[in-house]
């Protein structure tokens, strides 16, 4: 397991300076909040989605300014399986695959007993599922709606499946699944959205995230996260 050094404290020293240049006098804020939100996944490193799911709380530290913990899950995530191909294939000669950059190709001439053949090897699916902590700062254009930035640290575990695929020279394909194990890390996780507040202690929330799994399991994928909900001041 790898985990990048200290995201939250790196995301801290970068907003609470800009807090402090766009707040002179702060004032501060009473209560907390609670959100909840459901949205879309989604990646050019990766090919199938989920609904991703999450829930935010915390404290508003100054008018503007707060700090969020929340649970996240970004549903299944998955690569298509790399199509085995079997151009001038022979004993000399094996299979090849397209769009197996996710995992490894280990090809193999003919042996005495068998023909040439190519196997790959690679995560097929994905769920992975975080603990946020993340600061947020709010800018105020009209009495009823805010816009906000965001970033902090995504703190995640993801369990993911390895499969094996086999192409062999007399163009026949076999597929396993290997095995199922988990990977977990520490990424920086950032963002902005909108804040309706059609009520005094209800605000519709929209935001997009974008966030990036990169363990020494899992091969670094960047993903975005579009997400809405209501947001509940108390």
């Amino acid at each position: 397991m790898t985990v990048t050094r200290s995201p939250l404290l790196k995301a801290a020293a970068l907003l609470l300076p800009s807090a402090a240049l766009f707040s002179p006098c702060p004032a501060l804020a009473e209560g907390g909040f609670v959100s909840l939100q459901s949205g879309i996944t989604d990646s050019q490193d990766m090919d199938n989605f989920n609904t991703a799911y999450k829930i935010q709380f915390g404290p508003n530290i100054l008018d503007q300014f707060a700090l969020e913990f929340g649970l996240l899950d970004m549903g299944r995530v998955g690569y298509e399986d790399p199509v085995a191909t079997f151009t001038d294939v022979s004993d000399d000669t094996p299979p090849s695959f397209r769009n197996a950059e996710h995992g490894s190709v280990v090809r193999q001439n003919a042996a005495q007993d068998s023909g040439s053949k190519a196997t790959f090897t690679g995560i097929s699916e994905a769920h992975p599922r975080g603990f946020l902590i993340t600061f947020r700062y709010k800018f105020e254009l009209t009495q009823d709606l805010d816009f906000f930035v965001k970033t902090g640290a995504n703190i995640w575990e993801a369990e993911y499946d390895t499969i094996e695929i086999i192409a062999n020279d007399d163009k026949t394909v076999t597929k396993r699944k290997l095995d199922s194990r988990k990977t977990s890390a520490v990424d920086q996780i950032s963002g902005g959205g909108f804040l309706w507040q059609p009520l005094q202690d209800l605000a519709l929330r929209a935001e997009l995230e974008t966030t990036a799994l990169d363990s020494q399991h899992f091969s670094r994928v960047r993903f975005q996260l579009l997400t809405l909900g209501a947001q509940f001041e108390f």
